[in-house]
């Protein structure tokens, strides 16, 4: 191939391909951490992973298509480099139907999983001991996002029989005391974390959701850079084989 131009566009071209990989990584990523959020803060049960999965599979055929078109981009393949842009056309309509469905049923994937905090916190104050798995995940839950109960400390205090708010309600005082020397200090003085976990966790997957959608949004322009150099450059080779061809 002759001319700066056109070796400017193949260039571009692969440089381009490699990024997709790169942000074909990313999706993969960004599902994957949602939906590790979900199943962390869901309530001990799965909710709202079939969206994740589909990005995730999108992700994989992002980077086998990248390792297409830079194939083609390099051999100078009109042929490859057309089926290249179709097969981007297909992910960006795969893309927008997923983020779409996303965001459309995230409502009622968080009002789910509001539900599913609120039945795990009845069994979290559960004595049986086929409920203390509940009692971890809400001990984990309270520890890592700083907060208690549902709507706040409250709701251990006003349940029959009452208790009293789990140890991990409490902060850390910084303190090498003996675990029940700070917790009888917590409950006298009543040192809860004062904010419920309900609000708290779905901002955190409301957060993790968006991430998502917005890093789908952003490939989506970037795959339509991706289709126009690859337009561009196999109409240039073909310019350029008729202009051989008459000549």
């Amino acid at each position: 191939m002759e001319g700066c131009g056109m070796n400017c566009i193949k260039y571009l071209l692969v440089v381009f391909n490699a990024l997709f990989m790169v942000f074909g990584i990313v999706i993969i990523a960004a599902a994957c951490v949602d939906m590790g959020v979900m199943r962390d803060f869901a309530g001990m049960e799965t909710t709202g992973h079939e969206t994740d999965v589909v990005l995730i599979v999108v992700g994989v055929l992002i980077i086998i298509v990248a390792a297409f078109g830079c194939f083609g981009a390099w051999k100078e393949s009109p042929k490859l480099l057309y089926i290249f842009a179709g097969f981007l056309i297909i992910i960006i309509l795969l893309e927008l139907s997923v983020g779409i469905a996303a965001a459309a049923l995230r409502p009622q994937i968080e009002g789910t999983m509001k539900t599913q905090l609120r039945a795990s916190f009845i069994k979290n104050k559960s004595t049986r001991e086929e409920d203390s798995t509940y009692r971890e995940f809400w001990d984990r839950v309270q520890s890592n996002l700083e907060c208690c109960g549902v709507t706040g400390p409250d709701n251990y205090v006003a349940s029959e029989p009452r208790l009293n708010p789990s140890f991990s309600c409490c902060p850390p005082d910084g303190t090498d005391r003996a675990d029940e020397i700070k917790r009888s200090d917590c409950i006298s003085l009543s040192k809860y974390y004062q904010e419920g976990c309900e609000d708290k966790v779905l901002s955190t997957v409301h957060s993790a959701g968006m991430t998502v959608i917005v890093c789908g949004i952003l490939f989506c322009f970037l795959e339509v850079i991706g289709i126009v150099l690859a337009l561009w450059l196999a109409h240039s080779i073909k310019t350029q084989d008729k202009g051989r061809e008459t000549a």
